[in-house]
């Protein structure tokens, strides 16, 4: 997956390729991140975080969970990590977002270079990524679900063209309180 977009200022190349097995290193590092760790380290039954959250992408990456994995490139520099998947692949999930109004695919993400964070990069990535996400999917519809305070990710995902669809609850979580956007195919204009 490939595609580019202005970010800020600068004219930028985003790039999406799928994660692999020999990527482990990388995303330790940057899951140990504090920007990183202090969203994605949510499970309190994950002891011995970050390896339960790459086992899970381990298992994705051999075609064991449905869920996509990719490394977000700027400039063939690898700068992150993005996925997504169909809300309905995963019950306990759909099940706390109470129902949604059409087959939607859901999509996480985050930016491990902090010198990057507040320029732009955040929402020109995720339209890209949508664009090509939406078209391999065959869906109209996405929804994220940023924990509610997490305000820097919501704001980002705002200007992205989420909107706010509502409050949901995901129990399972440190903070389980989490605002639910959404955003449809033909939003991305």
């Amino acid at each position: 997956m490939t595609t580019g977009e202005d970010a800020g200022t600068s004219t930028s190349r985003y790039t999406f390729v799928p994660l692999r097995e020999d990527d482990t290193a990388m995303v330790r590092a940057w899951l140990l991140e504090p920007h990183v760790r202090r969203w994605w380290e949510d499970d309190p039954e994950e002891h011995d975080y970050p390896e339960g959250t790459i086992r899970d992408w381990m298992e994705a990456v051999r075609g064991e969970d449905p869920t996509d994995m990719f490394v977000v490139q700027l400039d063939e520099r690898p700068i992150g990590v993005i996925q997504s998947y169909r809300v309905d692949d995963h019950p306990d999930y759909a099940a706390q977002l109470g129902g949604l109004a059409e087959p939607a695919m859901g999509i996480d993400i985050f930016i491990a270079d902090r010198a990057l964070i507040g320029k732009g990069h955040g929402p020109a990535l995720i339209r890209d990524f949508l664009r090509l996400a939406f078209a391999r999917s065959r869906l109209e519809y996405c929804v994220i679900g940023p924990t509610k305070s997490n305000v820097a990710a919501i704001r980002a995902y705002e200007k992205a063209g989420f909107r706010y669809l509502k409050e949901y609850r995901e129990e399972d979580t440190r903070e389980p309180a989490h605002i639910l956007l959404d955003i449809h195919r033909r939003d991305l204009v």
